[in-house]
């Protein structure tokens, strides 16, 4: 019986949470969600060395609610492959903080995933 409601479950786009399995939204809705997360990670990510944020995908909803998309986040010369998400981001690990760091980055290139682009401080 658990088995059937689950497989159900998974064959309507329904989570057993009640939410939607990788919703789809508008490109204007993603584009607007792709900057809100590329504001974010700019600012709780005060790396001096953070240069630019390149979503490689348009993002969705996933089954817990959050919405995220990849990206792929260059960091003194090198990439990094990044899930990144209103509530919720991770990937390849990003490097830390360098200790006592006071300045933050200089302006942020980010590349949004319909090619269009602004540099955010």
């Amino acid at each position: 019986m658990t088995i059937a409601a689950g497989t159900t479950a998974g064959l309507s786009g329904c989570s057993i949470f009640g939410g939607i399995v990788n919703q789809q939204l508008s490109t204007e809705d993603n584009l607007a969600n792709q900057r809100k997360v590329a504001e974010q990670t700019i600012r709780d990510y005060p790396h001096p060395a953070l240069e630019s944020i390149r979503f490689t995908s348009e993002g969705h909803v996933n089954g817990a609610g959050d919405w995220n998309a990849d990206a792929v986040l260059t960091i003194d010369g090198e990439e990094y492959q990044e899930l990144l998400g209103i509530l919720l981001s991770g990937g390849d690990g990003v490097p830390t903080v360098p200790p006592g760091s006071s300045s933050p980055h200089g302006p942020v290139k980010v590349i949004y995933s319909d090619g269009t682009s602004e540099v955010l401080k």
